[in-house]
Formats: structure tokens, sequence, C-alpha cells
């Protein structure tokens, strides 16, 4: 650690890109087990072995693939109430003063539920915490046509905006299936004038980056191979686009070999306003209070640059102008 270096653990953490599915934790696992009538491994180490990826993760794909058992546990609303409620608890406890959960309704049809049913069960769970969170949902990328499906998750954004929603997403595999499938799901989106974020640029280069600036993206999924673009890195700036950064998700997914060789200064030099985000907390074993301190250490940062970091998060996220205000201050005499 450097010597200027500090431990990170003031009571005002804000994660905006956080995957309902991927931060099941072991603890939970269990309890949506026992909901779901579904037999686990004994032991804890080799349950958590199953829902995360190890130093040997080749890609996207791969990592992708970890999603399966916690989806499985994800079927019924019970246990999409419990996830949802636990999630925001263990966020709670972490210091965490803020988090936009995502995921994708439509994962969660396998016992017949609607997509409208599943949405209803996480508001709940999140709502009884007594955590501050809202929920994104996400339209998939597939092989299959799921456009109706995509477009029903749209007008459920649109149908709870404001009421524990707070935008529409774009997830899935980026490489196999790009931005340009999806212009039907974001000319709704526009139709409706609900905010949305798009993954981008993390599977594919800086061409997907622009497709969804053009689209009409507000903020960014990930957007770290923006720099292979000085074009791209300029739209960002000029059009205030912010990027939704997960450094170890991106480690996992070889994107990039260390955190020393995650692009934090570069972008910030460019004049981006760039978030710091956990994706998956259990996929990638780490949360977003554990990714600021990752670039602590390896970027050298300063409380006053930790301070900004947690501002951009404030300033990006969907909330009211009042809203964001109350967590200015928080962040503010907190650090």
């Amino acid at each position: 650690m450097n010597k200027t270096s500090f431990v990170f653990n003031q009571k005002c953490a804000v994660d905006l890109h956080l995957h309902l599915d991927g931060s099941v934790s072991v603890k939970s696992a269990r309890d949506l087990a026992e909901i779901e009538g579904i037999s686990l491994p004994k032991s804890d180490e080799e349950l958590f072995n199953l829902l995360s990826v190890g130093d040997d993760c080749r890609d996207l794909n791969e990592y992708l693939e970890k999603f399966a058992l916690p989806v499985s546990l994800l079927q019924s609303e019970k246990s999409l109430e419990k996830c949802a409620y636990n999630i925001c608890r263990e966020l709670l406890e972490e210091g965490f003063i803020y988090a936009e959960i995502r995921f994708a309704p439509q994962l969660h049809l396998q016992k017949e539920l609607t997509q409208k049913q599943v949405v209803e069960a996480v508001l709940r769970g999140v709502k009884n915490s007594g955590f501050k969170a809202n929920v994104i949902l996400c339209a998939m990328r597939s092989g299959e046509d799921n456009s109706l499906k995509n477009l029903e998750t749209a007008d459920l954004v649109k149908e709870f905006l404001n009421k524990g929603v707070c935008a529409l997403d774009l997830a899935g595999a980026e490489a196999l299936f790009p931005n340009e499938k999806y212009s039907y799901l974001f000319e709704r989106a526009r139709e409706y004038n609900v905010p949305f974020t798009i993954h981008s640029g993390e599977a594919l280069g800086a061409e997907s980056v622009e497709k969804a600036v053009e689209f009409g993206a507000k903020r960014l999924g990930h957007g770290v191979r923006s720099i292979e673009s000085e074009k791209t890195l300029k739209i960002l700036e000029e059009k205030k686009i912010p990027l939704e950064l997960c450094p170890t998700s991106n480690l996992n997914t070889n994107i990039f070999k260390d955190y020393g060789d995650f692009p934090l200064e570069k972008l910030i030099a460019s004049g981006i306003k760039v978030t710091v985000n956990s994706d998956n907390m259990t996929v990638s074993r780490t949360n977003a209070r554990k990714e600021m301190q990752h670039l602590i250490e390896t970027h050298n940062l300063s409380k006053e640059q930790v301070k900004a970091l947690l501002l951009n998060s404030v300033d990006a996220s969907f909330l009211s102008e009042k809203e964001k205000n109350d967590l200015r201050k928080i962040v503010e005499n907190s650090l």
C-alpha cells in the first residue's frame, strides 16, 4: 500500500451497477434454496465457488455462466422478495447509503410468474429492508427472439418509474449480440421518456459505446473500452455521459491484467464522470467499497479524489435533485 493510501471505511458508499442475481451471498442462497426446494452443497466454500469466479476465468461468456445457479433460486415471488431484502440489508450493514439494483424480469418466469409479479416482489423486498435503493430493469441480449419480452420490460419501467424503478438497461453477452440489434427497444424507451443505461464497451470496443450514446443512453455500464478511441472519449465528455466502472469484474473477464492497469486516470483526465461499482458482489467476490479500496491502493487516490468519485455516483444516479442533495450532504460530511 502507498504511504498516502487510506482505508475507505466511511459510511457513504454508493453502488449504481449491482446485479441482483450476481450478488446472492452464500447465506442468502441457503435462504432461497429452502424456499425453492433446491438442494445445495453442504460446504459453504463449495457453494461459494459455484456462485463466483476464480482467477482462471477466461472471458465474459464464462463469467455469465455463474448466473445459472442464482437464477434457478429466484423463481418465486417469495424468493425474489427475500433476495432483494437480503441484499439491501447487507449493503446497509456495509455502510452503503444508496444503490441501484438491476435484474432482468424475464429470467424469473420458469414457474409461470409474470414479469410484473417479478418486479413487484423485488420492490417489496427493497421497500421492507429500510435501505435506500431503486431498481433498474434489464432487457436481455439473446440468441432467441425475445423482443416481445424486452418490450414488456420497457413497459414495466414506464409503469413503475418513480415507484421504485428508476431506469431501463440492456444486459447480456455484448460481443455475441451487439447494441445494433436492439434499436427497437431504445426507440420504445425514448417514446416513453424513460432513462436508460446500456452495458457497452465491455466485451466490445469503442464502437459499442458510440452506438449506445447514439441511442440516447444517460449512463453506460462499464464503458472502459472507450479508451481505445480518442473520438469516443470526446463524445462521452461532450455529452457528459457517466460511466459505471466495475474494476474487478473487468479483471475477471480479462479486459485488464490488474488494478494498476485499470484506466482510471485516463478516463478522468479525458473529462469523463466515472463512478465505482461492484457489478456482481458474489460472482466477483467484491462490493463497491472494496472496489474503491483497490483503486485507492493501486492508483494512490487521496480522500478528495475519493470524495469526487462518490459525488460522481450521486450526480449520475437516477434520483431526484432533492434526493441527490441529501446524499451529497452525507458524502461531504463523511469525508
